[in-house]
């Protein structure tokens, strides 16, 4: 069997991939616990809450998201039966429509945003030095469009 030689690259890639993995399921898990809310959940709320009152196109959540249009829809099918999103129909295109937040979908967003938040301050800015962070932001805008 042929083996594979590492690479700084490669062990830099795996470090990151490692890092993002155990900080998201943490993130993930304590969502759910104190929320209820799954954390796919929240990142559409977060794409909706940023794109305010203009709303998003469901296609653009799945290429945002990088899921499938039906995984979306189905996500977003989730949200408007729980009465955390609505769809609206699209003013440019009376065929297409847009997601927006709702105001139970603020509520909610809110409430995950302050148990999301506390627990990113947590995992990664308890556990780096302000020149830490700088610097990770910086390199991780390097490898981001």
């Amino acid at each position: 069997m042929a083996q594979l030689k590492s690479t700084p690259a490669s062990e830099a890639w795996r470090a990151l991939l490692m890092a993002f993995t155990s900080v998201r399921e943490q993130l993930a898990d304590e969502l759910e616990e104190q929320t209820g809310m799954h954390i796919e959940h929240y990142e559409i709320l977060l794409l909706l809450y940023e794109a305010g009152d203009a709303g998003i196109r469901p296609s653009e959540i799945a290429e945002r998201r990088r899921v499938s249009r039906s995984g979306a829809t189905r996500l977003v099918d989730k949200l408007v039966a729980n009465g955390i999103v609505e769809r609206r129909s699209c003013g440019d295109d009376r065929r297409g429509n847009v997601v927006v937040l709702g105001e139970e979908g603020l509520k909610a967003f809110t409430k995950a945003g302050r148990v999301h938040l506390a627990g990113i301050e947590r995992l990664v800015g308890d556990r780096l030095s302000s020149v830490e962070m700088v610097a990770l932001h910086e390199i991780l805008a390097k490898l981001a469009p």
